[in-house]
């Protein structure tokens, strides 16, 4: 009998407005003291953002500097701003810089591309929350690129994208650039508050929920401090399952916190300490395409549960010429996710006479899941000198160590046939087995240093020396022949590597305001060990791949700082590429190093404010990338050839914003806002000849937002709209034999239009 959704469904659009229009009609006496639809920020930390002129301060450099001095390809997006656009976490970064692309795994967590540089395997862009690096888990395929986690931002000071190879200053995983959320610190001298609340309603679902809160309180005037952070978020789920007769089972509830503590016990000494915890349960969000949009027809849910934590604790130490910093942290991840393994026994089954014994043994196994628990454990430390100067040579060196450890099992387990949930793991319904653990320790040395060798001309070089070593054993713990899962025994398998990433950088002051630059970089990730069962010893370690970029670049301001352009130009050669492969007659993936590529591209960036109160953005970038040369590979399925594009990432994509503020009346100040993204059409593998290859169309989204604050910016009301013409865009397609033949092509679409309310307040 078909489940009631977790949520009754009705149309929330004139309900938040009868809401909105309550509030502002209350809004009329009220005082306030904040930013317009701030809802990522305090104001105690909002100063510190910007010079004079509203040039944003970074921190990419691992030195304040001002965005527009910083030779390097970089956008950087307030807090205030990620509350206007509606982003709440990694997965819409893709809105606020050109060249990057956020993609939904399909699991837990999402991949980051920049500059089209994607690929299986280690990230290849670096995630860093504060300074600590966040790595997704390697998992049974060695895929720790596609899994990183997704925290919350809330009560973020900023965010910044960092295009482009920074090996010397970032090390692996940062081959094709870094992303850095750098959160809000407590304040020593002011107790503050904010809160903040959200109703929406998401086509073809229900109503979703969302708080978040943040206090601020100092303990030892001047001295100590500390800042808390909380937030719980329920999101209603829009796919039905036609097989089970249930509606919205994607449905999402998360919830976690941040404490942050701050002390200054002497001038100059600054120590944070920083703990996040986030839980998520859910299920994934991946449907049959045959079925029709945001429709399934598994024959099992698909539930996922994701915690993570992480600690860190960093040491500033300003000695006045120079400055100590000493960085240590340490990530935890506890995550588990199933999908549905029926229609691979089905479509298997079927290719045999109905009752003959290979009919029955396929059959026998469904409904049933691929069942996937994984906990991974990294520990990071990173000690630095730099200098505080203002003399014309600024230096940077360090080390860094990092330790990872996972624990991984690939599980086939059978469901309950009636409502499609997994059968508690016993020695009947555990159908098959097999258990992966995977160590990954890095060190490295690195070094950079900026001269001027004039007040317009300046030099940078940097260097970094790597070492990494990875062990991986594995075992079938439960065989089951019919999926691969094989008896044999334990395997132990460990690679090793070290090498050195270089970079070189000149930047020209053509004026006050006007600067041009050129940039070579190098950029690499670590290899690894494949257990996947049957492979051939020849492809059981593949070796790290790496890259050159050569860039120039545009950086200005004109009429008064009025317009702000940037651009970039630059060509990338990518060698030893890790690729992704399946073992023909198995769904076993594995990765293996073939071919090279070349990619090609323009970036820019653009904002006006031709008057006051009103904003108008626009940032987009061409990239070509594409095979050099054929993958002369015979292991892999469809190895790709001369010319074939890289998989998953757009040629184009366009970003876009209309923004303007104003006064209502001596209290209050109103704000409308509309966004667009377009995304141009990419493909699902390298050769478009391949029987698994499909398209990924272009897309157009729109967001709007409209509200009110008070003119001294302590409270706001904002309605939204995000997808507001409910595009269905697919953004991830996968057809393989793991999913039961070619005809099961598992999609994975964009939210559909979600309208919503967003209430601020902050004392």
């Amino acid at each position: 009998m078909p489940t009631e959704p977790r949520h009754p469904r009705f149309h929330a659009g004139p309900k938040l407005l009868l809401l909105a229009t309550a509030i502002t009609g209350l809004a009329g006496t009220a005082h306030a003291q904040t930013t317009t639809d701030d809802t990522a920020v305090s104001p105690s930390t909002r100063p510190a953002e910007t010079e004079q002129g509203g040039d944003i301060v970074v921190t990419a450099l691992k030195r304040s500097t001002s965005i527009q001095n910083t030779p390097l390809a970089i956008t950087a997006v307030t807090g205030q701003t990620l509350g206007t656009m509606g982003i709440t976490d990694s997965t819409s970064l893709a809105r606020v810089s050109p060249g990057l692309v956020v993609r939904e795994s399909g699991f837990s967590g999402s991949r980051l591309t920049i500059r089209n540089i994607r690929a299986a395997g280690e990230a290849t862009v670096g995630l860093y929350y504060d300074e600590t690096p966040v790595i997704g888990s390697a998992g049974v395929n060695a895929d720790a690129g596609g899994t990183t986690p997704t925290i919350r931002l809330f009560d973020v000071e900023r965010v910044e994208v960092l295009r482009g190879p920074q090996g010397t200053l970032y090390g692996s995983s940062s081959m094709a650039g870094t992303v850095r959320m750098i959160f809000n610190k407590p304040d020593l001298e002011t107790i503050s508050a904010t809160v903040a609340g959200q109703m929406s309603d998401v086509a073809h679902g229900g109503v979703g929920f969302q708080n978040q809160a943040m206090l601020n309180v100092p303990l030892i005037d001047g001295k100590l401090a500390i800042r808390a952070v909380g937030f719980y978020q329920d999101s209603p789920g829009y796919i039905d399952n036609i097989t089970l007769g249930q509606k919205d089972i994607n449905g999402q509830v998360s919830k976690g916190g941040r404490l942050m503590l701050r002390a200054e016990p002497i001038e100059g000494l600054t120590i944070d300490a920083l703990a996040v915890i986030q839980d998520q349960r859910g299920s994934l969000n991946d449907y049959y395409l045959a079925a029709g949009a945001y429709k399934t027809t598994y024959e099992a849910l698909e539930p996922l549960s994701d915690k993570t934590r992480l600690y860190s604790g960093t040491i500033n130490w300003d000695l006045g010429p120079v400055t100590l910093t000493a960085i240590g942290s340490h990530a935890y991840r506890n995550f588990n996710y199933s999908y549905d393994f029926s229609s691979f026994f089905r479509t298997f089954g079927a290719l045999y006479p109905v009752g003959s014994p290979n009919y029955i043994a396929f059959n026998s196994q469904a409904p049933s899941v691929a069942n996937s628990p994984q906990i991974t454990k990294t520990d990071s430390a990173e000690a630095r000198i730099s200098s505080s100067g203002h003399g014309p040579l600024q230096w940077t060196a360090g080390f860094y160590y990092s330790n990872r450890d996972g624990d991984f099992q690939s599980n086939i387990v059978r469901v309950n046939p009636g409502n499609g949930e997994i059968l508690p793991i016993t020695t009947s319904t555990l159908l098959g087995q097999r258990v992966i653990t995977d160590q990954l320790k890095q060190t490295a040395g690195f070094g950079e240093a900026t001269y001027d060798i004039t007040d317009r001309l300046s030099v940078t070089g940097g260097i970094r020396y790597f070492h990494y070593s990875r062990r991986v054993t594995g075992a079938v713990t439960v065989p089951d022949p019919i999926v691969g899962f094989v008896a044999g025994p334990a395997t132990d398998q460990s690679s090793s590597e070290n090498g050195w990433l270089y970079k070189a950088n000149a930047s020209y002051k053509l004026a006050d305001r006007v600067m041009v630059y050129a940039t070579a970089s190098s950029g690499q990730r670590p290899g690894g060990v494949n257990q996947t069962v049957g492979l051939p010893a020849s492809l059981q370690t593949y070796a790290s791949d790496h890259l050159w970029n050569y860039e120039l670049g545009l950086k200005s301001m004109f009429f008064d700082r009025m317009l702000t352009f940037n651009a970039d130009v630059f060509q990338i050669d990518w060698q030893n590429m890790q690729t992704s492969g399946t073992l023909p007659g198995t769904n076993f993936a594995f990765i293996a190093n073939a071919g090279k590529a070349r990619v090609r591209g323009a970036e820019v960036e653009a904002t006006l404010v031709p008057l006051t109160g009103l904003q108008l953005q626009a940032s987009g970038s061409y990239i070509d990338a594409h095979l050099l040369e054929n993958q002369a590979n015979q292991t892999l399925v469809a190895p790709g050839l001369k010319g074939d594009p890289v998989p998953y990432v757009p040629k184009v994509t366009v970003q876009g914003s209309v923004q303007y503020s104003w006064a209502l009346n001596p209290n209050i100040k109103g704000l409308l806002r509309s966004d667009v993204y377009y995304s141009g059409s990419s493909w699902t593998e390298f050769r478009h000849t391949s029987a698994f290859q499909r398209e990924l169309p272009a897309y157009t989204t729109i967001g709007l937002r409209a509200g009110i604050s008070g003119t001294d910016d302590d409270w706001s009301v904002a309605l939204f709209a995000n997808n507001l013409t409910n595009s269905a865009a697919i953004v991830a397609k996968l057809s393989a034999n793991a999913f039961g033949g070619l005809d099961k092509v598992r999609a994975i679409s964009i939210t559909p239009r979600t309208i919503g309310i967003d209430l601020t307040k902050h004392f």
